[in-house]
């Protein structure tokens, strides 16, 4: 029972492996027979391959020469070793389950509905794989860091293009960047223009039918396409101008507040620059009426994101996000509930909304 099931194991697994090699697709592309037999024929052929095994020691140890191989003496400690081996296959299960779980992530890629075709602003093609385009965000991100840095420093753009360990080694040449924009004020703007055009320059815009520029003669293109602009503004009243943190089940405020920053500076919870600003706002109660403020923000709906905190401030949102309805029914409902507002792009008239449901499908 043994051989027959690892042989029966094994065999498919390895014609597996050769149609994968064969037809450059592990997953899609092996014949579906071979593909449903190396995933699922497992879960009979591991428990009879992990039983015969068993049953295999078991009657070899009633041999007379297993039993002596240290001596008469000992024959009774073998007895006690044929006893503990089932214990070594306590973690069969966690095999088995491994395999079960291997199982549903191949079926799940395998019949996974494809990916939709890239549409507008996308990554540049690095290389191809085969004949499907890969789009790296590593040459690009170096090509970009390059060009900005080396608006200013030849030699530190070099270095950017000969980093080999991007991933991990991307750090010190951001802060070189920065290094660098902050020795003078035209070093700043010469490093950001620099680095937003070869952005503009590498970027790709992939129309409708397939077809793909530059992103700079994207935009600089007539574009068939037209959006408007969503407005809404909140109906509620401006709220208190008193800077409250929840904290320990209080709402803490005024001299409490300021005190408990002080416990947190001191103890290291929040750095210094943090419990001065804090503070700040504490003794400013006008600073937390952002009424004439404007913000933008990309990824609007972000759960980590300050909108919840700008509204309630009411200041004034220019909304960037994906065109998801849930997306901007939350972001819409919260802006109505509060004193600030929001602006967002559309791709329809706002007055040609019909309902909300409408307003939150064209956002």
């Amino acid at each position: 029972m043994m051989i027959i099931s690892w042989s029966l194991a094994e065999i498919p697994r390895y014609a597996f492996y050769v149609a994968a090699l064969i037809t450059g697709d592990a997953t899609k592309k092996t014949p579906f027979p071979l593909f449903w037999i190396r995933y699922s024929c497992f879960m009979i052929l591991y428990p009879t391959g992990i039983t015969g095994e068993l049953t295999v020691f078991l009657a070899a140890a009633k041999d007379e020469v297993f039993l002596n191989s240290y001596g008469e003496q000992f024959s009774s400690l073998m007895y006690y070793m044929i006893a503990s081996l089932p214990i070594i296959y306590i973690g069969s299960p966690g095999m088995v389950l491994n395999m079960v779980g291997n199982r549903k992530k191949a079926f799940k890629k395998r019949f996974a509905k494809p990916a939709p075709p890239p549409r507008g602003l996308v990554f540049p093609v690095t290389e191809t794989k085969g004949t499907e385009p890969i789009r790296s965000s590593t040459p690009t991100a170096k090509a970009i860091i390059a060009a900005a840095v080396g608006a200013v420093n030849d030699e530190k753009a070099e270095k950017v293009l000969k980093e080999r360990n991007w991933r991990f080694g991307y750090v010190k040449h951001w802060i070189g960047m920065v290094d660098e924009q902050c020795k003078t004020p035209d070093a700043a703007l010469a490093v950001a223009k620099a680095g937003l055009a070869k952005a503009y320059e590498i970027f790709q815009f992939v129309h409708p039918d397939g077809s793909s520029v530059s992103f700079e003669d994207a935009m600089a293109a007539k574009n068939t396409e037209k959006f408007s602009t969503g407005f809404i503004k909140g109906e509620a009243a401006q709220g208190k101008k008193v800077l409250e943190v929840p904290y320990n089940g209080k709402t803490l405020a005024g001299q409490e507040l300021k005190d408990q920053v002080k416990k947190w500076v001191d103890y290291g919870t929040i750095e210094p620059s943090a419990g001065e600003a804090i503070i700040k706002c504490v003794d400013n109660p006008g600073w937390l009426d952002l009424s004439d403020k404007y913000f933008v923000l990309l990824g609007a709906g972000s759960a980590m994101g300050p909108f919840e905190v700008l509204m309630s401030l009411g200041a004034n949102v220019i909304a960037i996000d994906l065109d998801r309805p849930f997306i901007w029914k939350r972001l819409i409902n919260r802006a109505k509930n509060s004193s600030g507002s929001i602006t967002f792009p559309m791709n329809a008239e706002q007055s040609s909304c019909k309902d909300d449901d409408a307003l939150y499908a064209a956002s």
